[in-house]
């Protein structure tokens, strides 16, 4: 008799559940055990050439290892670069950020918990200037 590992989902396979959560997944910044969401909130600029706005936002990086997933989040401004940079925000901003977040996560870690039997839990926060 043989005995199965059960390894969970392969990369591809994640790949496509976390495309299927909507605009967040990043592919092209993401790898086998690292992958990045990021969320383009408040339009700073709105009256400017889409191509020339820049946003308030969130950025999410999530690892996976065999202890679970564990995440990082970070705030601040995605600039005309199309780089993410820390910057401090606004209360009212901030709030608007959390609670955006805060419905995203819930989604990540029920599509986590489902797909993988793991739980998905915060890391300490560290200082990160761009991405």
């Amino acid at each position: 008799m043989t005995l199965a590992l059960n390894t969970g989902p392969s990369r591809g396979r994640l790949f496509k559940l976390f495309t299927d959560l909507g605009p967040y997944f990043r592919k092209l910044h993401s790898t086998e055990c690292s992958f990045f969401f990021d969320c383009l909130e408040i339009c700073i600029d709105a009256e400017k050439e889409p191509e020339e706005r820049e946003f308030y936002g969130w950025w999410l990086l999530v690892t996976k290892d065999e202890d679970g997933c564990h995440y990082q989040r970070f705030d601040g401004i995605y600039n005309l670069a199309g780089d993410w940079v820390v910057e401090s925000i606004s209360k009212n901003d901030q709030q608007q950020l959390d609670k955006s977040f805060e419905l995203f996560l819930k989604r990540l870690a029920t599509l986590i918990d489902i797909e993988t039997g793991l739980k998905l839990e915060a890391l300490q926060q560290v200082v990160l200037t761009e991405v």
